[in-house]
């Protein structure tokens, strides 16, 4: 998916081997993403539901890291389980044409993961009968799926100033619905 490669090349932590991301971590996850808008059509080809898997992570000086199973990791920021990752980069959809005097189209894809994380109250986790043992640092212990998750991915694609995109939509034989364009997804998901 456009989407996942856009990912995989740009706000990557550096990893090598099995090395430990920084940070503490917060949980892993899975999620499900319902398409709320697609208006950039076979472009962007996007699946619908996207099911995801990821671990997040967090250092003391609310820095963030998002790593999917696949091992590529990325740096954002989180507060108060809040937790919000943003890369973005610039692309050549059509190249110039100098002899045609064609500018050519160039577009930056900005893509936006936000999470919200829920964990139960103790008192009300305790009540749903959850094992409240005492974890390793000495906080009690909750079952991780009762850990929620909320949010979205957004990938937003706009033409570069002084680009001619024109031909770059459905409409004179382009890949784009339209442009700008947008893919978004609801996210809700949980512990595991």
């Amino acid at each position: 998916m456009l989407l996942s490669l856009v990912l995989l090349a740009l706000g990557c932590w550096p990893q090598q081997g099995d090395d430990e991301l920084p940070g503490q971590v917060v949980g892993e996850f899975e999620a499900v993403g319902v398409m709320v808008e697609q208006s950039c059509g076979a472009a962007v080809p996007a699946r619908d539901p996207l099911d995801l898997s990821f671990e997040l992570r967090l250092e003391e000086n609310g820095r963030a890291y998002y790593r999917q199973p696949t091992g590529t990791a990325f740096a954002g920021t989180g507060s108060n389980g809040e937790y919000r990752f943003q890369v973005s980069q610039s692309w050549s959809v059509i190249e110039p044409d100098q002899f045609r005097g064609y500018v050519g189209c160039s577009v930056t894809q900005r893509d936006i993961f936000t999470f919200i994380i829920e964990e139960p109250e103790v008192d009300l986790a305790a009540d749903a009968g959850v094992d409240m043992e005492e974890a390793d640092g000495g906080a009690a212990a909750i079952d991780p799926t009762l850990v929620k998750l909320t949010g979205s991915q957004r990938t937003d694609i706009t033409p570069l100033t002084g680009s001619d995109c024109g031909p770059a939509v459905v409409a004179l034989g382009g890949p784009f619905l339209a442009l700008p364009c947008t893919v978004e997804y609801v996210l809700t998901g949980n512990g595991i």
